[in-house]
């Protein structure tokens, strides 16, 4: 009956870009311009982007040159920082990006550790290939289960080999391999991955790390991918990566976030969060809540933009070819 019951009524999930904290103090309070909008929230979501670790060994999947040229970056948080996601009632992070194993196995479980110890939960990345693909869930007190699934997905298998992908003999980070197709065995994959995690909640969250860096419109592939991800069960469709905000759409009636951008970072700029009213596999209503960045502290903007129905379109702005 309790169950019955949860699935019957409306939960909020709101839902934050890349946490980078890199360069930011601890006790800055980054995230405390939003605290209240997370904590009201039922479910609490970010990508944290940089990893919280005081380990010296970075990767070495990351050239000399490549740093020199700034064509790749090996990033790291003051592990103090926990406490600014504790703080802001985050409830669980996306972990399968392309600095999560900036320091080895070794950073990467310290800052699983951290997140254990706060009650925040992770998905995308772990000391071995089935923790990095499994799914985290977040369960109400009546009951209600949303999931957290979450994978790095660049089409270049050299550019994810790059990240510390986790294998079968190896921890890291989930990693979808599909070489810019959306074929036959890519929706097979997805359909196993995605729709096994289904059947274990009641709203799927799919967070995928894709794109290109800077660029305000989603690629072909990403059109594809979180199309391909809500065929195969996903409710909602949560992109990273690009650091700018990307238009959103709905598939479906599942809303695809291609780019939710930087939600606190070193840098100025202009962002936002993506509130939702969420029941059992339906989005109800979709809210874009403005918000900006300036001194390392994300605070929202006086108004939000008006709520928006699942089944529209918010941006019909044309893919980027890949």
């Amino acid at each position: 009956m309790l169950a019955a019951l949860a699935l019957a009524q409306t939960y909020t999930l709101v839902v934050g870009g890349d946490v980078m904290l890199n360069g930011i103090k601890p006790g800055a309070g980054p995230l405390a311009g939003v605290a209240k909008a997370f904590r009201e929230a039922d479910f609490a979501l970010v990508n944290l982007e940089i990893p919280l670790t005081d380990a010296k060994v970075p990767t070495a999947r990351k050239t000399a040159a490549e740093l020199k040229a700034r064509t790749q970056y090996i990033l790291k948080a003051d592990p103090r920082h926990i406490a600014s996601l504790e703080k802001a009632g985050i409830d669980a992070v996306s972990l399968a990006n392309n600095h999560a194993m900036d320091y080895g196995l070794k950073g990467l479980a310290q800052e699983r550790a951290l997140l254990a110890k706060a009650g925040i939960r992770g998905a995308g990345a772990g000391p071995t290939g089935d923790v990095a693909t499994n799914l985290a869930v977040l369960t109400s007190p009546d009951g209600f289960r949303v999931g957290l699934l979450s994978a790095l997905a660049f089409v270049s298998r050299g550019a994810l080999l790059k990240c510390g992908p986790a294998g079968t003999d190896h921890g890291g980070i989930n990693v979808l391999s599909f070489g810019g197709k959306i074929d036959d065995a890519a929706r097979t994959k997805l359909q196993r991955w995605i729709g096994a995690a289904r059947l274990r909640c009641d709203y799927l969250v799919v967070a995928l790390h894709w794109g290109i860096e800077k660029q305000t419109k989603p690629t072909a592939y990403q059109v594809a991918l979180g199309k391909a991800a809500v065929e195969a069960g996903a409710d909602l469709v949560w992109g990273a990566h690009p650091h700018v905000l990307q238009p959103t759409a709905t598939y479906r009636g599942a809303p695809i976030l291609y780019s939710t951008g930087n939600l606190v970072s070193p840098r100025p700029g202009k962002t936002a969060l993506y509130r939702l009213a969420i029941s059992a596999h339906k989005t109800a209503d979709l809210a874009i809540l403005p918000a900006k960045i300036a001194g390392g502290r994300v605070s929202l903007e006086p108004s939000p933009l008006q709520n928006v129905k699942a089944g529209r379109i918010l941006d019909e702005s044309r893919p980027t070819r890949p």
